[in-house]
């Protein structure tokens, strides 16, 4: 029997959009729906009649529609881009219909008064390529049309797009229209990302990264469940392993910080030695309390040994247990037993870390060994207070964090020679620093230094002393200022703790500021890897990172996993926020750093980060008025001080933007216009970021 003949042609082939409609529509649906009837009324219908286009379907925002002649399309679709952008030139951002286009000219198959194929589906993914209010084309369609009209195409290069078997080489056109929405433009909805936006994320992750240090060496009450990888990791090729929560078995809550003291001094023992691949602290986490079997942690985590255990401790005499298993062949390579007095927790200690890396045939180098011993303590209440300090200050609020600087001070006030008390007390006073809450910030900052530098001399190795010191090389106030050393520091940091997801995360940081995008990438993706549940900055320092890669999606479904798995964690609202501003997205991006504000209206740089999509947004009155505001101790905050003087330029108050940009000099004297352009430079937009350089330059900020 004959088969049914198919119907075909050559065709022009135009997919249309609107983006962000879900968004408009659920901020106003009565109204977007009226807009978007009257630009296809008074605009997009005519011109497509007056191109001699038909339209073939439409879906709700799209439309489908076929044109004998590519350069009809071509010509159709850049008129209606420029006659949207004229009519949007008065329409607030957020409140903006914005098309994106696409064209293909390929073979199609006609049924009835549809059209299928593969010259649809490209045109559709061209269509995802596009910028708001731009146009994009495949090659076909450039090689026809470049010269018959009088536009300019941007090559984008080969893309890999859904369901076509061959990459597609995707062209975008240059018009007025595309070149105002390339600053809107998702970073999703192209295959490559323009310069100002990779800047963005520059800024972001160094701002984020120091907010973020507040808690890097303790552990959130709510691990990261979800974000682990659905496909298990592949094994080192070195001995690895977790070490999961010791259970409490004393029937004493408040005896849980035994066992948690103990998991966490066995795992940074283990941590030190080179020849182990180590699951971070954080990963383990999700398991507390829940009886899981060794083989599916360690097919979670990628690791072949799992180490598990109790603590029971009654009045002065503790019971430990320990298994150390083989995954892999589930046997069980150690099992120990101790009951001993309270007073040898210590000694259980080293006893009990050594047997493991016996077991694992990764024998601890006396080297190794020294540098764990000169760390700890042998005195117990320091160790108790130690501790609990840790514990109070990850709730991250300035209360805890006062009561966590008061117990690791009482720990060195024990032990002056307790290594990880100095270096917990530095980090207290860093963060009080950091987030605002310290009245003297330069004084908060010099004493974390000091701090800092008690550790090195006790310890010239300790990996967490040197991510601090990047961090303070990072601050443009502070006399340290250097990115190349800090740089340089966060290097060491990792050599000395290559276990040390924090490390790796620390250096993926200062890499990223100096524009090391490769390289920090791959320190991200070892950050993941150590720390498969990850601590809610570095899966959003990942989430930025796609977002330079041109992932918006991925980016989005990455953040919003984190901040569900850790609700109450407002690093992940700032990081959800970063990314729609790193995306044009500022009405979206106010929402999310205004929910910060509203849990933490102390935090400077929640302020900070509000303050910048305000201006972009010409609230520049709202974003003077957030930061005015601000306790006094803001005022002490370089960043936040340099934002109000720039506010205060941008609405023509200059008189007020002087004495802030002058107070701004006085706290950060290295601060150059060269800093500036790293700092700023084409951040918001080409437009944009020329007035804060012109206005840094008017103010007195030097060249060099």
């Amino acid at each position: 029997m004959a088969s049914e003949r198919v119907e075909r042609r050559l065709t022009a082939i135009m997919a249309a959009d609107v983006a962000g409609y879900s968004r408009l529509m659920g901020a106003d649906e009565e109204g977007t729906l009226a807009r978007l009837k009257a630009h296809r009324r008074e605009l997009i219908d005519p011109k497509i009649g007056e191109h001699r286009g038909r339209i073939v379907k439409t879906t709700g925002d799209g439309l489908l529609v076929e044109f004998q002649s590519v350069v009809d399309a071509v010509r159709c679709a850049v008129e209606i881009q420029r006659e949207m952008a004229e009519r949007n030139a008065d329409v607030p951002s957020d409140r903006r219909i914005e098309f994106r286009v696409g064209i293909n000219l390929g073979d199609i198959i006609i049924d009835e008064h549809d059209i299928f194929g593969d010259g649809v589906n490209v045109a559709a993914r061209l269509e995802a390529l596009a910028e708001p209010g731009g146009l994009c084309v495949s090659r076909m369609v450039r090689d026809q049309v470049r010269d018959k009209l009088e536009i300019a195409f941007e090559d984008m290069g080969e893309q890999q797009v859904k369901n076509i078997a061959r990459p597609v080489r995707a062209y975008r056109v240059v018009t007025d229209a595309a070149m105002q929405g390339a600053a809107r433009a998702p970073p999703g909805a192209r295959g490559r990302v323009p310069r100002w936006a990779i800047a963005t994320i520059v800024v972001v992750i160094v701002v984020l990264a120091i907010g973020a240090t507040a808690a890097w060496r303790l552990y959130p009450a709510q691990p990261a469940a979800t974000m682990a990888s659905a496909t298990p990791p592949t094994l080192p090729d070195k001995p690895s392993i977790a070490v999961l929560p010791f259970a409490n078995l004393s029937g004493d809550p408040a005896q849980a910080y035994l066992a948690d003291g103990l998991t966490d001094n066995l795992l940074d023992a283990l941590a030190q030695n080179p020849g182990l691949f180590v699951i971070a602290r954080n990963a383990t986490l999700v398991y507390r309390g829940k009886p899981t079997p060794p083989r599916a942690v360690a097919k979670d985590l990628g690791v072949r040994y799992v180490l598990e255990g109790s603590v029971q401790k009654s009045g002065d005499h503790i019971r430990v247990t320990a298994q150390l298993i083989d995954a892999v062949n589930d046997n069980h390579l150690l099992s120990q037993k101790y009951d001993r007095n309270l007073t040898d927790l210590f000694a259980l200690e080293d006893d009990l870390t050594l047997q493991i890396a016996g077991a694992l045939d990764a024998h601890l180098s006396g080297t190794v060994s020294t540098r764990i011993a000169a760390r700890g303590t042998r005195n117990l209440e320091a160790w108790e207070n130690v501790v609990k300090g840790a514990q109070a200050f990850f709730r991250f609020n300035p209360a805890d964090t006062s009561e966590a600087q008061k117990l690791a001070q009482r720990a060195v006030d024990l032990d002056p020679n307790f290594t990880e008390a100095w270096h917990n007390l530095a980090w207290t006073y860093f963060t009080q620093a950091d987030q605002g809450w310290a009245k003297d910030r330069i004084a908060a900052l010099g004493r974390a230094r000091q701090l800092n530098d008690k550790v090195l001399q006790l310890d010239p190795e300790h990996a967490g002393a040197f991510q601090l010191r990047a961090h303070l090389e990072m601050l443009p106030d502070l006399p340290e200022y250097d990115p190349e050393a800090a740089l340089a520091d966060a290097r060491r940091s990792v050599e000395l703790g290559p276990n040390d997801d924090n490390s790796h995360w620390a250096l993926g940081c200062v890499l990223f500021a100096l524009g090391h995008f490769d390289e920090a990438t791959a320190e991200f993706a070892t950050t993941l890897r150590l720390n498969p549940h990850p601590y809610i900055w570095e899966s959003g320092s990942r989430a930025l990172a796609l977002s330079a890669a041109g992932h918006y999606e991925q980016a989005i479904a990455e953040i919003e996993a984190a901040i569900a798995a850790q609700p109450k964690n407002l690093l992940g609202l700032s990081y959800r926020g970063s990314i729609e501003a790193v995306a044009g997205h500022y009405a979206d991006a106010v929402i999310w750093f205004e929910r910060a504000r509203e849990l933490d209206p102390a935090s400077s740089l929640f302020a900070l980060l509000l303050a910048q999509v305000y201006d972009q947004l010409e609230r520049v009155d709202d974003a003077i008025s957030l930061l005015e505001k601000g306790p006094p101790q803001w005022r002490s905050a370089p960043l936040v001080r340099f934002w109000l003087a720039l506010s205060y330029a941008l609405a023509g108050r200059k008189e007020q933007a002087a004495t802030e940009f002058a107070a701004f000099r006085v706290l950060a004297p290295k601060w150059t216009l060269s800093t500036t352009r790293r700092n700023w430079d084409r951040r918001f937009g080409p437009q944009f970021s020329d007035r804060i350089i012109a206005l840094s330059r008017e103010y007195g900020i030097p060249e060099k």
